[in-house]
């Protein structure tokens, strides 16, 4: 849980009008002299993007002193240059300045010493008391200087590259001091009040680097930060301030890369292929801080637009002019920060025209190399294009989109732009099927024209009839509307979402996803960390509509509002427990009988606050929504289904399902409820958790603990089935 801010106050008149001093002292190392420590891919652009982040963020303060080394710059990052700046820095600042220290690269331990090593360009493993940077001395160094606000940043224990479908190999224990980083920083933090550490991982982790970013993603989120992400209403950016706007977005981000993993291992799957990607660990950034003090850093610095956005959409429309795909088109520009483009295919509009349009978007420019010559690109350049029209398979056996008459798009030409494109890609087909339309497959299309493994695509298409024409569109929009947060919403969320809504229609939703260098997002969080303006927050109240808190037996739902209304998660959801069970008068667990008593209107009352104020993303109905789009009545294992039934399996494996989908199994393993996701980004369904009903029993088999067998998860599984009936008794549903 991210902890509470220790900030007392603001004031930035000492640094702006240039009484105060801030010192900045920036290393970044990734190749290394001695062979034996591994090089690293992103310190030395970390190093650098942090220092042209701070260069803006403090254009306001006359007096600072910026001391810069890493392997691009015209001072090495060696061991005499950073101790001679430190020493400089002791010997000159005042009490009323600020240092900043920041290093990049890898930590070890000595062998012989236990000591904490950052290691620089001319570190030797094999001597490293005496050729690495001891942080025992910067501490020392920090301690005899006499400015009152010191912040120290620590990027010191990386894992090394790592992409999206890359494997993770050991890991040298030299190279993992984090407890030993975490000890000694509290020690230090304890002597004096307005001493910061932020570290980019806390103990037992390791702080990962991601090509789709450039940076390692603690300093990427530090660069985003400083260039005012993590600024508060009066545009100040403060150390703790930064450190909770880092936490949320590293967590955040490595979220989003376990949830397009699971959509990619689900195809993986789906073709047989058994090649696994494991998810990745956790990286949680760690404050070190004592007593009550601040930071300042900087002020929001103005907005820099760009030349060229780097987010590009054309919507398509070759079929009559319908009010959905206008709806789309506003909900990609406003939440998707899109520039969005909107052709209807008509009247004498020469074929040409609609060719070079989506060249245009895909193409256009090559923006997406003209970005990677910034040092942190604020968005990955992305290109979505949503063609809707009649697909057919011609006497030739070409298979063709027609957007109108005489007007058609070729597969094989799309299939062609597409390879040129050198952007993210968000395909999405909306095809109508004809009678006579000839053998046509839309497995086909998307087979065709997917890119392989390591580009980053995004493919959706469904077909509609002529009866029902609109209902894929209004499911994407719909979709669209639900995910509109501060988190936003990743291609394997939207797809995700879109399974559910299909699963009980009769359209079939095919797709594909692949990238091994970042996340797709569709809808890009937005930046609500510091809060709202208190103006902003009093208009909101003076709007808010109260909640309808009915219940048929007199319970009062207020506090579980309240809870719910703070995102107070795990105590709303321990107050949801203590709720129904005081609704049917039943203790301490739920049977199945009791279960189909609950009171429709109390049941309502507690899927509706849920639903409302986690966005959509938590809520009975939400999770009912998802059992209904993966429920299966047959057993996949035929040898055991012998031993104990065809429904005892089918049920135990749908429960295993629904649990790895909304986050309560990870890696094989039930989570026990302390170690749940109690965050709003939580994955979809996660709450409220089942706590009314008995545990799945723990089973001794030939000596070893295991968390259930099929048979306690079946019938485990049989009381949620039983919480989902009652629901649909009720008709409640997550979008009422």
């Amino acid at each position: 849980m991210c902890p509470v801010g220790v900030r007392t106050s603001h004031s930035t008149h000492a640094l702006e009008t240039g009484v105060a001093k801030l010192w900045l002292l920036l290393v970044g190392v990734n190749q290394y002299e001695d062979e034996e420590i591994p090089s690293l891919q992103y310190s030395a652009l970390d190093c650098q993007g942090l220092g042209e982040a701070l260069k803006a963020a403090t254009q306001a303060f006359p007096q600072k002193e910026v001391m810069i080394y890493h392997d691009f710059a015209s001072k090495q990052p060696k061991l005499e240059n950073v101790l001679t700046s430190l020493r400089e820095i002791a010997a000159a600042t005042q009490p009323i300045d600020t240092v900043l220290f920041y290093f990049s690269g890898h930590g070890m331990l000595d062998p012989s010493t236990q000591q904490v090593i950052l290691c620089l360009q001319d570190t030797q493993k094999s001597n490293l008391i005496d050729t690495g940077l001891k942080l025992q001395e910067v501490l020392q160094l920090l301690e005899n200087c006499s400015a009152q606000q010191q912040l120290l940043i620590l990027d010191a224990c990386h894992s090394g590259g790592m992409t999206l479908l890359g494997a993770r190999g050991e890991v040298d224990p030299q190279l993992h001091p984090t407890p030993e980083l975490v000890e000694m920083l509290r020690q230090r933090a304890a002597k004096r009040k307005g001493f910061y550490a932020l570290l980019s991982c806390d103990r037992s982790q390791q702080s990962w680097e991601f090509p789709q970013l450039g940076h390692g993603v603690f300093t990427y989120y530090l660069i985003r930060g400083l260039k005012g992400e993590a600024a508060d209403s009066q545009g100040v950016i403060e150390a703790d301030g930064l450190y909770r706007y880092v936490y949320h977005q590293t967590l955040l981000y490595i979220d989003k890369a376990n949830q397009q993993l699971r959509v990619i291992n689900q195809l993986k799957k789906g073709r047989g292929d058994n090649s696994i990607h494991p998810e990745y660990p956790s990286q949680t950034p760690k404050r070190i801080v004592e007593g009550i003090g601040e930071v300042i850093l900087g002020i929001k610095p103005k907005t820099i637009t760009s030349s060229r956005h780097p987010r590009q959409a054309l919507i398509v429309e070759g079929l009559p002019q319908s009010k959905t795909s206008l709806s789309l088109s506003k909900i990609l520009s406003n939440a998707g920060s899109f520039a969005v483009n909107y052709w209807t295919v008509r009247g004498n509009n020469p074929q040409s025209d609609v060719r070079k349009a989506i060249q245009k978007c895909l193409l256009s420019e090559s923006f997406a190399d003209s970005m990677t010559n910034f040092t942190t690109p604020d968005a990955a350049a992305t290109v979505l294009l949503y063609l809707r029209g009649k697909i057919h398979e011609t006497e030739q056996g070409e298979a063709i989109l027609l957007l109108s008459e005489d007007q058609i798009i070729h597969r094989s030409w799309l299939r062609k732009q597409l390879r040129r494109c050198r952007s993210q890609q968000i395909i999405i087909l909306d095809c109508l099927l004809e009678p006579g339309s000839g053998k046509v497959s839309l497995r086909d299309w998307l087979e065709e024209l997917q890119l392989g493994l390591d580009t980053g695509q995004c493919l959706i298409a469904a077909a509609g009839t002529l009866d029902d024409n609109e209902k894929f569109a209004n499911t994407l929009l719909a979709t669209l509307n639900q995910a509109t947060q501060p988190n936003g919403l990743t291609a394997a969320g939207w797809i995700t979402q879109l399974q559910v809504e299909f699963a009980q229609t009769d359209i079939q939703l095919y797709f594909w996803l692949s990238g091994s260098q970042g996340i797709i997002e569709v809808l890009p969080g937005k930046t609500l960390f510091s809060g709202e303006n208190v103006d902003e927050k009093a208009e909101n109240r003076k709007n808010f509509t109260p909640d309808k808190l009915n219940s048929e037996v007199g319970i009062d739902y207020t506090y579980l509002r309240d809870l719910l209304q703070a995102q107070r998660w795990q105590e709303a959801d321990r107050e949801t427990t203590n709720l129904i069970l005081k609704v049917v008068e039943k203790q301490p667990y739920l049977d199945i009988p009791t279960i189909n008593k609950i009171p429709c209107t109390d049941l309502y009352t507690i899927d509706k606050l849920w639903v409302s104020y986690s966005h959509g993303r938590f809520g009975f109905s939400v999770q009912n929504r998802i059992w209904q789009g993966i429920k299966d009545y047959s057993a996949t294992d035929p040898m055991l289904a012998l031993i104990i039934g065809n429904a005892k399996v089918a049920a135990s494996e749908t429960c295993i399902d629904f649990a790895n989908r909304v986050g309560w199994r990870l890696r094989d393993y039930w989570l026990d409820y302390n170690s749940l996701t109690w965050e709003g980004d939580a994955p979809l369904g996660h709450l409220p958790y089942v706590g009314f009903f008995e545990p799945v029993w723990r089973v001794k088999v030939l000596g070893v603990w295991e968390w259930h067998s099929a048979i306690a998860t079946a019938n485990w599984w049989e009381l949620c089935v039983a919480l989902f009936t009652r629901i649909e008794t009720c008709k409640i549903h997550s979008s009422g």
